[in-house]
């Protein structure tokens, strides 16, 4: 029987049920939203509207990838360290997304409307100073250059919030529901809206655009961050800002790469995702040229395994509050080893990499939904922005080589060698993991200090 009388607890903010669950939709309705622009929206319209100014690859290229990686890589360390020492009457996280929020709609709808602004600017300026194609492709690397900057602020901060607000003991359940509903906000994008999307571009931008920032509202107005503990003073306030800004470089990487606990961990989660870089790239052209699928057959195969994990990921959140997050984390990635040493020897048709296809989709989508609870539990809970940050730095760096090694390894040895790859790293990050699961049992089961 339910116990709407319970009490749950997240810092200093007590909740009942009903107050919990009210919380937990005005979170998941702006992670819909943000999902479906985020994920859905602009990696497959921003590349179509470049192209429709004749950009090339390599543009595209850099301006989808390549710069939001490098905005990343600099701008999540700042934003973790600063908003874990910002202290407002609206809290810590709450005034960066209410502050960038509309720069995200205003940017996007930019994006979304560049070929009318264009054209517009080509009639208005002097007659052969400038292409209409040059002008539509500087109005878009500026639009979607600013669009990823405040883009990235919503997106860090938004998943930094939830452990501040949301009781720890149902954290994996909600985390359980975001998957969810990232899954259906692609869905909906992908059902009901990309059919448009070619002819009714501008229009498009601007729905989502505008949903957006009406789903943060509540976030903004209606979620309450506790109290937070005092800040230590920082000191030698008078010396120059450059100096300052080496002492806090020194501060961050003391606090975060300085003890081994934290150091390996963030090594092991990133040699996790470093072993799906060859199958994330490679997947499609093993099944099409190596095993001779058609690409409608992958594409099924692909949305079954999707479909099967959205209800496993809604069973696993209740075992990850349960059994804790770490070890499902290092249970699937066993299972993930056995895949691949089955997957090489073994996949060899449709049927075959029909089974393990699927299998592998279910196992790293209940994988993926431990990551944050994982860092939740054992990551110190009034720096959680900057040891968060840090994670995603190691991260980005190991992947930004591990996509060029993993091309090279595939040059060398053909498709079916991403079994052998995600094999060797998957282990190796089952070492690092096996090495945070004794400190933490000798802890007390129990978050390491820094």
């Amino acid at each position: 029987m339910i116990d709407f009388q319970k009490e749950y607890s997240a810092g200093t903010l007590h909740y009942r049920l009903p107050k919990l669950l009210a919380v937990c939709i005005y979170l998941l309705w702006g992670g819909f939203c943000y999902s479906m622009l985020a994920y859905v929206l602009i990696p497959t319209l921003l590349p179509l509207t470049l192209t429709s100014f004749g950009a090339g690859g390599a543009l595209i290229g850099l301006i989808c990838g390549s710069i939001p990686s490098a905005m990343n890589m600099v701008m999540s360390p700042v934003l973790g360290a600063s908003s874990d020492r910002l202290r407002t009457r609206w809290g810590r996280r709450i005034p960066y997304l209410a502050v960038s929020a509309p720069f995200v709609t205003f940017f996007m709808i930019m994006v979304g409307w560049t070929p009318e602004i264009a054209a517009w600017l080509y009639r208005i300026l002097p007659e052969g100073s400038f292409s209409l194609a040059g002008i539509g492709i500087v109005l878009i690397c500026v639009g979607s250059v600013l669009f990823q900057f405040f883009n990235l602020v919503v997106g860090n901060i938004y998943y930094w919030l939830m452990p501040d607000v949301l009781p720890h003991c149902v954290i994996g359940r909600f985390f359980s529901l975001i998957n969810v509903v990232i899954a259906l906000a692609g869905f909906v994008f992908n059902y009901f809206l990309l059919k448009y999307a070619r002819d009714y571009a501008p229009w498009v931008f601007t729905l989502v655009g505008v949903l957006f920032l009406i789903s943060f509202l509540p976030v903004c107005l209606l979620v309450k961050e506790g109290e937070y503990p005092p800040l230590t003073p920082m000191s030698e306030r008078k010396t120059s800002w450059p100096k300052r800004l080496v002492q806090c470089i020194i501060k961050y990487c003391r606090e975060c790469f300085g003890k081994t606990f934290f150091l390996v961990f963030f090594i092991g989660t990133a040699l996790n995702q470093v072993s799906t870089a060859c199958r994330n790239i490679f997947n499609p052209l093993f099944a099409t040229r190596e095993l001779g699928l058609s690409e409608a057959q992958y594409g099924h195969i692909m949305g079954i395994g999707s479909l099967c994990s959205i209800g496993a990921m809604l069973l696993a959140g209740y075992l990850i509050d349960k059994w804790h997050p770490l070890r499902v984390y290092i249970l699937t990635g066993f299972i993930i080893i056995f895949l691949n040493f089955f997957g090489y020897f073994f996949v060899v048709d449709y049927s075959t990499f029909l089974v393990v296809g699927i299998l592998v989709v279910i196992i790293y989508s209940l994988q993926n939904l431990t990551g944050l609870p994982m860092m939740v539990a054992l990551m110190p809970e009034e720096r959680f922005g900057q040891f968060a940050s840090a994670n995603s730095l190691v991260n980005c760096l190991l992947m930004i080589l591990a996509n060029y090694l993993g091309g090279l390894a595939i040059d060398l040895w053909g498709y079916r060698f991403m079994f052998v790859w995600d094999f060797i790293f998957t282990i190796l990050a089952m070492v690092a993991m096996g090495y945070i699961y004794c400190v933490w049992r000798r802890n007390g089961c129990r978050p390491v200090d820094p």
